[in-house]
């Protein structure tokens, strides 16, 4: 095995001075607010070990570990009359970093959001609920995410700021209680020109003026029903954003994703251990070619899916999950899951006080179809060790 030189572990320097400038300047406006109930300051840090190997289509290996951390601090208030306000200043952090800097653009630096060493604003938004009414409006920049009720909480679609990633959506979002059991959400959402804020893989690109705004809309209901604890459709619409041929090619198509999503439960003895499963399927009807994934001949398949075993406080407060998740290389729309990868993961979660958050996983990721040269499937293991602090 290749293995890169190891560098002693050291926290980084703060990101920049504008950086600095905006944290503390959060920091003083949350101070001053709490002379007045109505706003009030929360916020997470995680920290933890992160470690990676990696075997390459021809054969080469690599590994890498680091210490990583991701911080949040949020401020939030109500303004009266129906109207509040939400801010939040987040920041990742990792010993291997080599860039600080504090991001405020309309795009993010890559799939996964910010760079190891970068922060910026990845809520601010203002949001009218009127009294008594079953609808709220978003808009602004937040955070968005449907995933599994499980240990895990995958999604094959919409996800923001998993593990220590940092993501958001810039738009307007619609929320609305139809019945007591279902609640709708209508998210539109702008994509920059130079790329978007969350997980929207090549070859989605925005460069043409048709595809700045997609839409998301999700019907979700957690009434319980038997054994069902969770249900929800999702549709995903980035008009003029696919191009079949590479985002070098000017051709573009619209890509359109559709996802379904359930868990159910039942207890297991009398201790209060839970048996729960999730599953999730996912289909795109237009992919791109597979000569623009780098995985063979022909047009990408669309159809993925996961599933998950989960036991729920299998010793009290701690859960045990397993997921097992199939994606084709035309799926390009998730922050969990890879285009083109077999992915399988076991993770253990200890909530160890209601502050407090400790998570261990395993995972394995392969790739599933190949060009013709290719003489091997590139492979990728991984595992984390990592607390979470909630204030």
């Amino acid at each position: 095995m290749h293995t890169r030189p190891r560098q002693p572990a050291r926290w980084p320097v703060p990101f920049s001075r504008q950086g600095l400038v905006a944290a503390v300047a959060l920091a003083l406006a949350s101070g001053g607010a709490h002379a007045a109930d109505a706003w009030k300051t929360s916020g997470d840090v995680r920290f933890g070990h992160v470690a990676s190997e990696t075997r390459a289509r021809s054969g080469a290996e690599t590994d890498a570990d680091s210490l990583r951390a991701r911080v949040r601090f949020r401020l939030r208030g109500d303004l009266g009359g129906g109207w509040q306000f939400s801010g939040r200043v987040a920041a990742r952090l990792d010993t291997d970093q080599d860039n600080e800097e504090f991001w405020m653009r309309t795009y993010a630096p890559g799939p996964a959001g910010l760079e190891d060493g970068q922060g910026t604003i990845d809520e601010a938004y203002l949001e009218y609920r009127p009294a008594e009414a079953p609808w709220s409006l978003r808009f602004g920049r937040f955070q968005a995410a449907w995933g599994l009720d499980d240990v895990m909480k995958k999604s094959l679609d919409q996800n923001d700021s998993t593990n220590f990633d940092i993501t958001w959506t810039d738009g307007a979002w619609l929320q609305w209680r139809a019945s007591e059991d279902w609640t709708t959400h209508f998210i539109v959402r702008h994509n920059d020109r130079r790329g978007p804020t969350g997980t929207l893989r090549r070859p989605l690109g925005f460069s043409d003026s048709d595809s700045r705004v997609g839409v998301l809309a999700v019907a979700e209901s957690k009434t319980v029903i038997g054994p069902l604890v969770q249900r929800v459709v999702t549709l995903n619409w980035l008009p003029s954003a696919l191009h079949p041929y590479g985002v070098a090619d000017p051709r573009t198509e619209d890509y359109l994703a559709v996802t379904a999503k359930a868990t159910a439960q039942w207890p297991l003895g009398q201790g209060g251990t839970k048996l729960r499963l999730g599953g999730e399927l996912g289909y795109a009807p237009d992919t791109p070619r597979r000569e623009a994934m780098n995985s063979g001949t022909g047009s990408a398949d669309s159809l993925s899916w996961q599933a998950s075993l989960n036991f729920m406080d299998i010793l009290p407060d701690h859960d045990l999950g397993i997921v097992y998740g199939r994606v084709a290389d035309g799926w390009l729309i998730s922050s969990d899951f890879r285009p083109n990868d077999t992915l399988a993961e076991v993770r253990w979660v200890w909530q160890a006080t209601p502050a407090w958050q400790i998570d261990a996983r395993f995972r394995r990721r392969e790739e599933i179809d190949l060009p013709a040269t290719a003489p091997r499937a590139r492979r990728d293991d991984d595992l984390y060790v990592r607390a979470t602090l909630r204030f």
